[in-house]
């Protein structure tokens, strides 16, 4: 009898139970983080490699006193600090996508972040007024979008970088609608 009752404890805990939907945000946007931090870094080396030096040494020759080798630690750690800023962002999305969660079940839609501070939303479906998604092309391509879940209380709410989200609110659809009959019902009695 006690292992019954702790089993039924752990899972109301976790919220298993009546799960509809689990999804976290998609891999394509890190990918493209990356994407970019590489892109960036090369061009960042470029610019503070041959076409920014001439002139800053041009400067440094008009103001009097200062040395030339300055220039040199300031293009230096100017280089090295633009390129770790591109890679600490790419690899801080990349620990946000892979702490976030996003979970459909019979009573509620749970957003859980664990990056970098733990926090739980949660959104009873009886206090959805709208929800719709939007895509850019890429997106579109890919299979990913913003949803936004507006609730009537403040700004609505965004997923984002959310993978199928027709398939998410197809599920979402009838959950909605039960909890709102549910709700009417129980205004009229």
């Amino acid at each position: 009898m006690k292992a019954s009752f702790l089993k039924k404890e752990t899972s109301a805990r976790t919220g298993s139970t009546g799960v509809l939907f689990r999804q976290m945000p998609t891999w394509w946007v890190t990918f493209f983080g990356y994407l970019l931090a590489v892109i960036f870094c090369r061009y960042n080396h470029w610019f503070f490699g041959t076409w920014f030096p001439p002139y800053l040494y041009e400067v440094f020759k008009n103001l009097r006193g200062l040395p030339t080798t300055w220039a040199d630690l300031g293009l230096y750690w100017a280089e090295r600090g633009f390129a770790v800023i591109a890679i600490l962002s790419a690899l801080y999305h990349q620990f946000w996508q892979i702490g976030t969660r996003y979970v459909l079940t019979e009573q509620e839609i749970r957003i859980e972040n664990w990056f970098p501070v733990r926090r739980v939303t949660s959104i009873p479906l009886g206090a959805i007024r709208r929800y719709g998604y939007q895509q850019n092309w890429l997106a579109l391509l890919l299979n990913f979008g913003t949803i936004e879940i507006d609730t009537a209380s403040s700004s609505p709410v965004t997923l984002s970088n959310f993978p199928k989200p027709k398939l998410f609110l197809q599920n979402l659809k009838p959950s909605v609608e039960t909890a709102l009959q549910k709700r009417s019902s129980l205004e009229v009695n």
